[in-house]
């Protein structure tokens, strides 16, 4: 952009810096595996010095929440299988991750297939 800020859209529509457009840097790391995310997260994080954030699983609920919560439906829909994914690991605040789940249990944003995985989990959870 004209200021030097990086600029997101096409250069024939108006387009929105880094700043205003509710982007959250982390997301793009949805794209891949979990597994991988928390390895790299986890072998940087004394050079990272947290930012506040506890640990790495915590930045990774973070990232899952907020994507979720953007009502972007790519985004949406890429933290879906992590969320799931983050039921069944050791880390991961219990609470935190039920939370999203149950948010995603009845969401329109996820295919049926997803929801139906989703629900499947929470009613594992039901049954401990």
């Amino acid at each position: 952009m004209p200021d030097g800020l990086i600029g997101v859209g096409p250069e024939s529509e108006g387009r929105a810096s880094l700043g205003g457009s509710g982007f959250v840097p982390m997301w793009p790391y949805l794209e891949g595996d979990l597994s991988n995310a928390l390895a790299e997260l986890a072998d940087h994080w004394p050079d990272l010095d947290g930012g506040g954030i506890p640990t790495p699983e915590k930045l990774l609920e973070l990232t899952v929440a907020s994507a979720w919560r953007s009502g972007r439906s790519y985004w949406m829909q890429l933290a879906a299988p992590w969320a799931m994914e983050m039921f069944d690991r050791e880390g991961f605040e219990r609470e935190t991750v039920l939370e999203i789940l149950r948010e995603m249990a009845s969401s329109e944003a996820l295919p049926p297939a997803v929801r139906a995985g989703v629900a499947g989990l929470l009613a594992e959870e039901g049954s401990e």
